[in-house]
């Protein structure tokens, strides 16, 4: 039976879900009286209280181990247990009046109690003369039946009822340091202590509902309170005080971000905390005390819908921007930049009514937001005054609008594969039309950018190289708000500006802008890195598209976008990718790494392996759009001969520079090992007008001159000058540079800004702008300024209310505006791996059930997102799906009313993995096929009866046109970013996450969609500490959830993280500052020059000194720092003498065969292999910045002398370390 209505949308579907999960979880599922076929504690997870005392224990039956947890339960004077409940082990006995057949559900054994009482602690004003307690609960007490089993015994059925006490409870009566007992009956009782606050005048209470029954072993039903709850109010009056107000209550507090926060979150105001269970209560809108406070055993919050602010009267028509005049501009934008101006003096009228306390903290962030206002107001009128920027900004908007209605065209056909594509485009064009805001700008993404323009256009703008002056520009918006967007469109200026501008002069001589990596985007997780690459290679094609019509104005060099990351996702030689093409097209069943896109960006065709080619003579390897009718311009037969500028194996990217980069921070790493890498920075010195940029180290070009040959015409080498290095850095999810891997990439980022900037002819330093974007973000200055060396600021800023930046705006929550519901559950005394079997039941059961009741609308919640904590955990799921969950929803309990999932794996759940575990290939299907909808005409059980009511007649039953879509889709930590599926709407967490930031970002994946509202069941484990105060807490958690974000730490020049990262840092600048020289230290054998380079190096030293200093800004480290480096010169130099006298080559890394060279770096697992050993390299490299700690060997045996280790075939002996410290 469905309690809500089904009313044509996914809000009615979640409320019955929702309701469905309430009644099967804590019941009583039958009503009020039920009779239940099953003991209740088999059925219902949470609820539960235990009673206080166990009587003879001696004599119950236990097994040994059992027994041995038992008497180690210690008792009071009473004979009560001290935890007050039943432990665990005792609560795992079979009930005195269970059946045979009842399943059992063990609970952890570990010395655990499960609680004999719940409650919740709120505060009253002290004068309050008394208020009103209402507890009630269910019991379950075991009846005959006139059925028999099948060995003629009565069946015995559980019949429950229900219980209410109402109490008055006298404030007066309440005396602190005593605990009151208020009786109810049957041993059920209050316990009510009292603490009292005289400063401000309030009275803390704490109540407890206790069941004081006494019960022997094993436990009979009738002994547990199920369903309890406790309610308080005072005859419906506001007396409820909030746990903090900041209005009233001015406690003293040293950090400017805390106090900031405080004044932003001041309207989210906690009334009570839960004991065991959680707390809710009911407060008027806009009142600052509640009515009343109540338990909850499910507690839910509902995460309102942040959208972008509406700016009445503004141009943000991405096509009329295009062609916009300067006073087209000024005219159409005006509203936007006044309208911020006037809503901030009304925040200045706001800040003046707040209590004195507030006020300075208010003028602070007043002045901020003033200073951003000012800066728009100069972007406005820079863009609309210089007419090459105005250029420029009409070229992105143009490329923007386009990539957006292409974007749009390949989800369309995606999901409709009949459409074709110059449909596809004409309906966009005449929605477009029409009026309708199918290309637009958000006004935060317009006013972000315009803020940004001055600095891309002038390289020596205060912004971004001043020093101390330079800021990193951190877009901080809500996950799934458009801040991808913002900064591709920062992306597509960039391109612009930079090939308008052409040749610039530097102190070193001219710097080509025309061609060379326009911009490095970084991420850290692959999984991101994927998926943005998709959704910036759209915008790649469109800046192709407009530069191949105007070659005057932008260029004769293409356009294309590079995919630099770890060699197991992309290849890292032409090689290794023509080797993967002729295994595919030999019908060998092998990943095709090459291929990182599923379908075309520009028109959702889906591309085969047979539309990737190589070519050997140019060495490159050509991805081209499966149209087959040459329609799209990125087919065979269309417009663009090479196909889609896209770049993915790391020879070609050295090679082409493609002006777009998109990399994962620890593919830096390889700048050690990698000479031809310096080309991504503007080090070149000789190019081939076939091959590209050439490196000595590179040998698919090892002549000055190539004949024409299989279609290519002939080519020479040519000598060069440098490329100008990137402008625009984008470092997208900010919080993900943290911790070890954030100590790593923040050292490493010493060596990346050097390596990017240059110096005007007048002697100003010139660097790159640095943009980053954030859904959650603490301690962002300290953050910034250690990875970057630089000050923050912070767009939109976080004004007076969170709720309001102008910028974006929270929407009430209503059914026409739902947000994403959380719903807490933490069952004690269960295991939480049974937790997880039931919970994952009942939810994939209830799809199935809404999905039958109501079709299309109940899709977001047939395919259930698992997110756990670890791959440990994950796994351990994933057994449990193929095995119990598979069983009970395929024959799901007789009195339940489910109908039977038979999954879309041939009747069997169809579950996908997002983890570490899973390929890059394998993960870009699996996104790929969750954007598969369920079909209402294949996917219902009736459907499921028909086919096998034909089946089994022998006749053809229907096919399903498409992929089946997935049941379950389990993820980790790689889930949190860069998943942007519509159509998700359920998730079950496991556990609580490790920090905030993460819990958001990952539960952000379900409910994107206003019209398909999310569902987090968030899943604690009852018996972690944490987990239970996050329980216990549950919906003040969630309200201020931006605000319980954890603060951010990294130490990238900490003692410890210059000893691992200091070789990395040396090696890496002086490398790739070396590759523009003829017979400089880049080349992979010339490591032993480093005699005749020392000033050039010494130079290099001087400039990561300067960098390490405005970072730390600590002369001790910053010397240390340099002590090390001066150091490692030193060990350079001795190397090198060392290996001349060997007559050996000193090379980086590469020795080859025989003892000719002798090596400057190893990697740290090779290193403890090559202690003590006299060709010990000297400088220990890491291959990535997560390798934080070398790998061992462990061998384990109860004999010491029997240690052995078996080698597999084709993997290096293990060789036992030697070394004095071993």
């Amino acid at each position: 039976m469905l309690n809500f209505p089904t009313n044509g949308s996914s809000f009615g579907v979640r409320e019955n879900l929702v309701d469905i999960l309430e009644r099967e979880l804590l019941g009583p599922i039958h009503g009020e009286e039920e009779l239940l076929p099953f003991s209740p504690k088999q059925m219902y997870l949470v609820g539960l209280v235990a009673p206080v005392k166990l009587t003879d224990i001696g004599s119950s039956v236990l097994d040994q181990d059992d027994a041995d947890d038992l008497a180690e339960v210690r008792l009071d004077e009473d004979g009560v247990t001290e935890g007050r409940g039943v432990p665990t082990v005792a609560a795992d006995e079979s009930e005195a009046d269970a059946e045979e057949d009842d399943v059992e559900d063990r609970a952890p054994k570990q010395g655990l109690m499960i609680p004999a009482s719940m409650g919740l602690r709120f505060q009253v004003p002290s004068v309050l003369p008394s208020f009103e307690v209402t507890a009630s609960w269910g019991t379950y007490e075991t009846v005959e039946t006139d059925e028999v089993t099948k060995a003629g015994r009565p069946v015995r059925k559980y019949q429950r009822t229900p219980v209410e006490e109402r109490r008055t409870i006298s404030l007066r009566s309440l005396i602190p340091g005593r605990t009151e007992t208020v009786v109810l009956r049957d041993a059920i009782c209050l316990r009510i202590d009292r603490y009292d606050d005289a400063k401000y005048g309030r009275v803390l209470v704490e109540i407890a509902l206790c069941n004081d029954r006494e019960t022997p072993l094993p436990i009979p039903s009738s002994m547990w309170m199920f369903q309890t709850k406790l309610m308080v109010d005072a005859s419906g009056d506001d007396v409820f005080l909030p746990v903090r107000d900041v209005l009233e209550q001015n406690w003293p507090e040293h950090d400017d971000e805390v106090r900031r926060l405080d004044l932003q979150y001041k309207d989210r105001l906690e009334f009570a905390i839960g004991r065991t269970c959680s707390a809710d209560w009911v407060v008027r809108k806009g009142a600052r005390r509640a009515t009343s406070v109540s338990t909850t055993w499910l507690p839910q919050a509902e995460t309102p819908q942040t959208r972008a602010g509406e700016v009445k009267g503004s141009t943000l028509s991405m096509k009329a921007l295009a062609s916009a005049t300067p006073n087209d501009l000024r005219v159409g934008l005006a509203p936007l930049v006044s309208g911020y101006g006037a809503w901030l003096d009304r925040q200045k009228g706001i800040a003046a009514e707040l209590p004195a306390h507030l006020r300075s903290t208010a003028d602070d962030v007043l002045w901020e937001a003033r200073a951003a206002h000012t800066r728009l107001v100069e972007g406005l009128e820079f863009v609309a005054s210089d007419q090459t920027a105005l250029q420029c900004f009409q070229f992105m908007n143009r490329v923007m609008r386009d990539q957006r209605l292409a974007s749009q065209v390949a989800e369309a056909r995606k999901s409709d594969s009949a459409l074709s594509i110059k449909d596809a485009w004409a309906n966009l064009e005449a929605d477009e039309t029409d009026g309708k805001p199918v290309a637009s700008w958000r006004p935060f993404q317009l006013a972000f950018i315009l803020m940004q323009l001055g600095a891309l256009t002038d390289p020596t703008a205060p912004l971004r190289s001043a020093e101390h002056q330079a800021e990193v520009e951190l877009l901080f918006f809500p996950t799934g708000g458009g801040k991808t967007e913002a900064y591709l469109g920062l992306a597509a200026y960039t391109f612009a500006i930079r090939r308008r501008q052409a040749v610039v002069q530097s102190s070193d001589g001219p710097l080509n802008g025309g061609d060379g990596v326009s911009v490095l985007m970084r991420y850290t997780l692959r999984l991101l890195t994927a998926q943005q690459f998709q959704r910036a290679t759209s915008l790649i094609c469109s800046a192709e598209l407009a530069r191949r019509e105007d070659e005057l104005t932008w260029g004769t060099e293409p356009f294309r976008i590079g995919l630099w990351v770890g060699t197991d996702v992309s290849p890292k030689r032409f090689e290794e990718a023509d080797e993967q093409l002729k295994k595919v097209n030999d019908g060998a069943s092998h990943r095709l790494t090459v291929l990182q896109i599923q379908r075309c960006p520009w028109c959702g065709t889906e591309i085969a392996p047979a539309n990737v080619r190589g070519d050997a003579t140019s060495r490159r390897v050509f991805v081209h759009c499966g149209d087959e009718l040459g329609r799209c311009p990125f087919s065979k037969g269309g417009g663009v001969s090479e196909g889609l500028p896209v770049l993915t194996v790391d020879e070609e990217i050295y090679r082409l520079t493609p002006a777009f980069v998109i990399a994962t921070v620890d593919k830096f790493a390889r700048l050690a090992r990698e000479g031809e890498a310096a080309s991504l920075f503007g080090y070149v010195s000789k190019r081939c007008g076939r091959h590209g940029y050439v490196h000595p180290d590179y040998t698919g070009c090892t002549v000055q001159s190539h004949p024409a040959n299989n279609g290519h015409a002939a080519a020479t080498v040519i000598s060069v000058g440098r490329l100008r290095p990137p402008d625009l850095i984008i470092q997208d999810e900010l919080h993900l540079i943290t911790g070890a891997l954030g100590t790593a990439v923040g050292l490493f980022e010493v060596a990346v800004e050097t390596l990017c900037s240059w110096g005007s002819p007048e002697g100003k330093p010139v660097k790159p702008l640095i943009v980053a974007s954030t859904a959650t973000v603490r301690n962002a200055v300290e953050q910034v300024r250690q990875l970057y060396g630089r000050k923050v600021e912070i767009f939109p800023p976080q004004v007076l209310d969170v709720a309001d930046t102008f910028f974006s705006r929270e929407v009430d929550v209503s059914e026409q505006n739902p947000g994403r519901r959380y719903i807490g559950v933490s069952a004690p005394g269960v295991r939480l791996s049974s937790a997880e079997i039931r919970l994952a039941e009942v939810l994939l059961l209830a799809g199935q059930l809404l999905f039958d009741r109501t079709g299309i609308e109940a899709d977001p919640y047939m395919v259930l997102v698992g997110y756990f904590n670890a791959t440990r955990e994950l796994a351990g799921m994933r057994r449990y799906l193929d095995d119990d969950v598979s069983t009970r929803v395929g024959n799901p309990r007789r009195d339940s009313g489910f109908p039977r999932r038979y999954g879309t794996a041939f009747g069997s759940l169809n579950v996908a993995e997002l983890t570490s575990r899973i390929s890059g290939a394998d993960i870009g299907k699996t996104l790929d096929k969750l954007g598969l909808e369920f079909d209402p005409d294949y996917d219902t059980t009736a459907a499921f009866q028909a086919r096998i009511a034909l089946r089994r007649e022998d006749k053809a039953a229907p096919k399903r046109d498409a992929d089946a879509p997935f049941d379950v889709v389990l993820a980790t930590s790689m889930l949190q970013v860069g998943v942007d599926v519509q159509r998700l709407g359920l998730m079950l967490v496991v556990g609580q996450p490790k920090n905030t930031a993460e819990y958001i970002q990952a539960s952000s994946r379900v409910g994107r969609d206003a019209s398909r509202p999310g569902l987090v069941v968030s899943l604690g484990n009852w018996a972690r500490p944490r987990d239970l105060a996050h329980f216990e807490q549950f919906r003040h958690y969630h309200d201020t959830f931006y605000k319980q974000v954890e603060a951010l730490s990294v130490t990238p020049f900490s003692p410890t993280s210059l000893e691992r990262g200091i070789d990395g840092l040396l090696v890496s600048a002086a490398r790739v500052a070396q590759a523009m020289l003829a017979d400089g230290l880049s080349p992979e054998r010339e490591a032993g020059k480093i005699a005749s380079h020392h000033p050039a190096v010494v130079a290099i030293i001087d400039r990561l000194r300067a960098r390490i200093l405005a970072a730390s800004q600590d002369d001790d480290l910053t010397k240390k720092a340099s002590d090390l480096l001066t150091n490692r010169v030193d060990r350079w130099m001795s190397r090198a003498g060392y290996a001349s006298e060997r007559h050996q080559t000193l090379v980086y890394e590469r020795t080859g065969e025989g003892d000719k060279y002798l090596p400057l770096i190893i990697s740290p697992e090779n290193h403890r292999a090559n202690v003590g050993s006299t060709t010990e390299a000297p400088f220990v490299i890491a291959n990535s910045m997560r390798e934080v700690q070398p790998e061992i060997n462990l061998l384990v045996s109860p004999i010491p002398d029997r240690l052995f280790a078996r080698t597999p075939a084709g993997v290096d002996e293990w060789a036992m370390p030697v070394g004095e410290d071993d």
